[in-house]
């Protein structure tokens, strides 16, 4: 009785150790997720014959529910099919971004070719679209067409695209009858030329060897062009006392003389009729950079002596004491009228103040 009370007892205590050994063990995992609790139930079952049945049926269940659940198994198909479908997922990506730019380069090719094709046929097209076939000049009145045409010096090979435009305009500007002009391109085939010519002031005379002709002066001082070669120019004064050396268009007046050919220039646009009473104005230098005026007045044999400076005023008031002078019994006698000095003057022929 003793020896099978201490029999139990032992088993007892055996199957409690080796209840722990196996929970242990039940931890304990290969790092590929085997189980190494049946070798260690077999070694238990050859120390103790009589807990046979026991561990005989420990370890078969125990692998059946191992291999029921198989966690790290599932673990490693699970990871293997993320991978799979991520592996599947950057590939197709990858093919995505080397179709992508393969497609974009051939549209990139292909307009580039459009593009050139383009080009040379424009190349080829424009200079013959674009050929100059006609000129309109805007404001042309004392230079003529073929002056201009000169100027442009047009060829086969000038068109609108090609064509020197500011050269063009100097060399329109070289002539001394044009006071500025502008050229403009009129697609497809038109040259628009914004002209301004001088416009003559006065006149002044000179001689060469064509005879005594007439130049015309227009308001900066500039004499750029025979009388007789502007068709409709304007009646202007004849300024005389002004001698040009070697005479050539586009010489100039003195600055000086510059302020009387303004004051001519309002005269002729708002009181003409003023002007037109006397034929003549001549320059007299009393200075470097100063002079007076004499007038002649048409009809009249009494000239006036005014200062650089012609205004309606002074000049109305000289024609209304002629026309007193006139009536007077020593008319003959009068040899000149002096508004210099503001106070009207005049000398006879014996030179004696009246």
């Amino acid at each position: 009785g003793s020896t099978s009370s201490k029999a139990k007892a032992s088993t007892a205590a055996y199957v409690a150790r080796s209840a722990a050994a196996r929970a242990g063990e039940r931890r304990s995992l290969d790092a590929d997720g085997s189980d190494n609790t049946a070798g260690a139930a077999v070694r238990l079952y050859v120390a103790h014959p009589e807990l046979g049945r026991l561990q005989e049926s420990w370890p078969e269940g125990r692998a059946s529910g191992r291999s029921r659940q198989k966690p790290g198994k599932m673990y490693d198909q699970n990871a293997q099919a993320i991978d799979r479908t991520l592996s599947d997922r950057r590939k197709a990506e990858k093919a995505a971004a080397v179709s992508k730019p393969r497609g974009q380069a051939t549209k990139l090719i292909l307009a580039l070719g459009i593009i050139v094709v383009l080009g040379i046929g424009l190349y080829f097209a424009i200079p013959e679209v674009t050929r100059i076939q006609k000129v309109t000049v805007n404001g042309r009145a004392g230079m003529s067409e073929q002056e201009i045409v000169d100027a442009l010096q047009l060829t086969a090979e000038v068109n609108l695209v090609n064509a020197d435009l500011p050269a063009m305009e100097s060399r329109i500007l070289s002539n001394p009858k044009a006071a500025s002009v502008h050229i403009s391109r009129g697609f497809p085939d038109r040259l628009v030329i914004d002209l301004t010519e001088r416009k003559p002031v006065a006149c002044v005379l000179v001689s060469d060897a064509a005879g005594t002709r007439p130049i015309a002066i227009d308001v900066e001082g500039v004499a750029f062009a025979a009388m007789d070669e502007m068709s409709g120019a304007r009646k202007v004064p004849i300024l005389s006392g002004i001698r040009f050396e070697n005479f050539r268009p586009g010489q100039r007046l003195p600055s000086f003389l510059q302020p009387l050919l303004s004051d001519i220039a309002v005269l002729l646009e708002e009181n003409p009729s003023v002007l037109d009473a006397f034929s003549e104005i001549k320059v007299e230098k009393i200075a470097d950079s100063d002079a007076e005026l004499v007038l002649y007045p048409n009809g009249k044999n009494v000239p006036v002596r005014m200062p650089l400076r012609l205004t309606k005023t002074n000049l109305g008031s000289a024609l209304l004491v002629l026309d007193i002078l006139s009536g007077r019994p020593d008319a003959d006698m009068i040899q000149e009228l002096d508004f210099r000095s503001g106070t009207i003057v005049y000398r006879t022929k014996e030179a004696q103040p009246g």
